[in-house]
């Protein structure tokens, strides 16, 4: 007993005199992000199952579950993340006016990955962002974000109206010193739209992003290619499809240092993104027909096309940066299976903000949004959505 408390004795000094060490290497971090917003939805052609009004209007005053607290370190060669997020009081409901207050209050896993430098460029291991997300500036909810469980997208970023959102997703990331990287993640599957439920789906190959970062003074170009395929087969189950369902697009990200402005723009064009899991591009009020997915019609794949992007200017101005933005979004599947189903589902949206820094790492940005949800595949007039506030961020 006297040598065990002898050998834990020693345990506990080696810790104590080592921790000085370890806890250099390591930086913890958080950042609140609270969003204060007056927000209107005109429905058009839809009803929500909660209201038979025409529109609707609600003040919302909640966390955004984007917040998150993590910390960073280096271990030699050895560079790590861990991050979480906090979902909260009302995200579990939304912001609609069905919520009842969800409470959720959830932490949830954002990052956590090793990067080891090898010389000549990054191996980055474990879930991050995949090359294909390039956000921009736009901090108020989304047109889309008042369906029950789902979250209160403050700092929206033109999800669904030009940014392509792929979350943070298990991957394996190799960056080499002169800008072109490739990486390998978890691939997406489900039963495709027309086919049978209950059929099998295999994964047969992840996720794969290519491409090439320029950087010089002033300017930023990130073109790249995006793909993946996946098997299902719903024989079994009294269908008739047996088949890849594929995805695949091309896009581009850039920066340009005008002086006066700083331009910040995207673009992509590729076939069946809602396959790929880019989100956020379909009517949530109308699920007959994503039309940013293939559609299996009998024993025959019919695909979408995909395109859209968006383009930002921000001007420093004193005390402040101001910033205009606009995006766009176009999905199309002509497939004969549904019928009235063929034409394009578009969505625009535009934004005004003005970011101004509290002190070093608290800033306020007022904000007004305008999204027009245009037509959809049915030639119906999708909700209009408007939004006028303010989102606090506490950085520490």
């Amino acid at each position: 007993m006297k040598k065990f408390g002898i050998c834990l004795l020693a345990l506990t000094m080696a810790v104590l005199l080592a921790a000085p060490a370890w806890a250099a290497s390591i930086t913890p971090y958080g950042s609140m992000r609270l969003g204060t917003y007056w927000v209107n939805h005109d429905f058009n052609d839809f009803d929500p199952g909660w209201t038979d009004d025409d529109s609707d209007s609600s003040l919302m005053i909640d966390i955004a579950d984007i917040s998150r607290f993590g910390a960073k370190g280096q271990a030699g060669d050895i560079y790590g993340v861990v991050e979480l997020g906090l979902v909260g009081q009302e995200n579990a409901n939304e912001y609609t006016w069905a919520a009842g207050g969800g409470n959720n209050l959830a932490v949830y896993t954002r990052l956590i990955y090793g990067k080891w430098d090898f010389g000549g460029g990054t191996l980055l291991v474990g879930q991050d962002y995949t090359p294909v997300t390039y956000v921009s500036s736009q901090q108020g909810p989304g047109i889309f974000d008042d369906d029950t469980n789902t979250s209160y997208d403050v700092q929206n970023a033109f999800i669904g109206v030009g940014t392509l959102w792929d979350s943070r997703i298990p991957q394996i990331k190799l960056s080499l010193d002169n800008g072109f990287y490739v990486m390998v993640g978890q691939n997406d599957h489900g039963v495709p739209p027309g086919a049978v439920a209950g059929g099998d789906a295999d994964l047969m190959i992840p996720k794969v992003v290519t491409g090439f970062n320029f950087k010089k003074e002033g300017l930023y170009l990130g073109p790249g290619i995006a793909y993946s395929s996946y098997n299902y087969n719903d024989e079994a189950v009294a269908g008739t499809f047996d088949d890849n369902i594929t995805s695949w697009f091309l896009f581009l990200h850039g920066k340009v240092d005008l002086g006066a402005a700083a331009l910040k723009f995207t673009g992509h064009y590729g076939e069946n993104l809602g396959n790929y899991a880019i989100s956020a591009r379909s009517n949530r009020y109308d699920g007959t027909l994503n039309a940013s997915s293939a559609y299996v019609n009998g024993t025959d794949v019919d695909n979408a096309t995909c395109y859209g992007g968006w383009v930002q200017a921000a001007f420093a101005l004193d005390p402040g940066t101001l910033t205009l933005g606009w995006g766009y979004s176009s999905s199309q599947n002509d497939t004969t299976a549904v019928a009235d189903y063929d034409e394009k589902d578009e969505l625009m949206g535009v934004f005004v903000n003005y970011k101004i820094p509290i002190t070093d790492n608290f800033s306020a940005t007022p904000e007004f949004d305008y999204w027009d949800g245009m037509d959809d595949a049915n030639g119906a007039k999708d909700p209009d959505h408007w939004a006028l506030g303010v989102t606090w961020q506490m950085d520490f």
